[in-house]
């Protein structure tokens, strides 16, 4: 993928600035997405309207220089990354990516990585959280208390006030990010269930997500609107020119709390099915939830991957470790709001020894 035309608008920031005739390290930002898609529940903050998302672009065309994230790699490694770099990066691998963010990727001309947990590929499977949002914040009324089954023993919860969810509780909680709510509440209570659960092997985690939702009285039939891509799409995707795919597992699992032969199976198995997708190598790697640990690092760089992105909310500098790339979370804000984020972001202080002469 090539790095993405009209940066000339740029050339008065062709040069990092300098402090006393010395020239400082170029500072790059790498944004995160999830879904492009207007929606009244957003628990998580993953949602970007595709009109916000639209403002978004033009805003990084202006502010920066939009980079391919295999681009900013290679000049990361050659010393070469330009000033006010910004890379686009997609997670998970939403339906909407395909049908919304692909267009305007294209029309603004700003390339992006999608990295794909390929568990759900072909299938009409929610992820599992989005399951467990249906089941736990779509009732008014629960019952009023929750028994699981983990691998330490039974869980329970007393829901107490969170029981019951009416219109008012649903519109005081817009716009509240989950591990935010009000303690006591429905919201709370949601972060609570998904908070135990995360963690859990894929097939206890599953089953446990069924038995909420049977003990809800929700019906299993998944949202046709958040289902992952197929195989076709996901080819599709690759072949435009202007998004490139990249792995984030089978099973979105925290990798640091598995053990060392399931995170080598879930990057080594979600490789090998994206590259026999898109049929080209795959060799940057996202995270799930931002989690690893120095065997994951150890295990990417023996599976061939030359990046990976992180959680972490920083500047991405000369310096830094590039199977630990951090990257802003990007919200739904409009694309003037967004422009005023970008400067913060970009006059962020580097750090200790970040800055130097070159």
């Amino acid at each position: 993928m090539q790095e993405a035309d009209g940066c000339d608008r740029l050339t008065n920031r062709a040069e990092p600035d300098r402090i006393h005739g010395m020239r400082v390290a170029p500072k790059s930002i790498i944004l995160m997405y999830h879904r492009i898609v207007a929606t009244s529940t957003d628990p998580w903050g993953m949602c970007v309207s595709p009109t916000n998302f639209s403002g978004q672009l033009e805003a990084i065309r202006d502010a920066g220089r939009p980079m391919a994230l295999a681009d900013y790699v290679r000049a990361h490694r050659q010393g070469e990354v330009p000033d006010r770099s910004i890379v686009l990066t997609f997670d998970d691998g939403y339906l909407d990516n395909h049908e919304q963010a692909l267009p305007l990727l294209q029309r603004h001309e700003v390339p992006a990585t999608l990295f794909v947990t390929t568990g759900n590929i072909d299938s009409e499977r929610e992820f599992w959280w989005d399951q467990l949002e249906t089941s736990l914040l779509t009732p008014a009324m629960l019952p009023d208390r929750l028994e699981l089954s983990s691998p330490d023993g039974a869980i329970v919860w007393d829901l107490g006030t969170a029981r019951a969810y009416d219109d008012g509780q649903r519109q005081a909680d817009r716009g509240v990010k989950a591990w935010q709510a009000k303690p006591g509440g429905r919201l709370a209570f949601y972060y609570a269930v998904w908070k135990t659960l995360w963690p859990w092997p894929v097939r206890v985690r599953d089953e446990a997500v069924a038995r909420v939702a049977a003990w809800a009285g929700q019906d299993p039939i998944p949202s046709t609107a958040r289902r992952s891509m197929t195989s076709a799409e996901i080819r599709a995707m690759g072949q435009g020119g202007w998004m490139s795919i990249g792995a984030h597992t089978v099973d979105h699992l925290p990798l640091d709390v598995h053990p060392v032969d399931e995170q080598r199976r879930q990057i080594r198995e979600s490789r090998k099915q994206l590259e026999a997708l898109v049929g080209e190598e795959i060799t940057t790697f996202a995270y799930p939830h931002g989690e690893y640990s120095p065997d994951t690092v150890r295990l990417l760089r023996e599976e061939g991957f030359d990046s990976a992105v992180t959680v972490e909310h920083k500047l991405a500098l000369p310096g830094s470790d590039l199977m630990r790339l951090p990257r802003f979370g990007v919200h739904d804000v409009s694309g003037d709001e967004f422009r005023q984020q970008l400067e913060q972001w970009f006059d962020l202080a580097v750090g200790d020894g970040a800055a130097h002469a070159c």
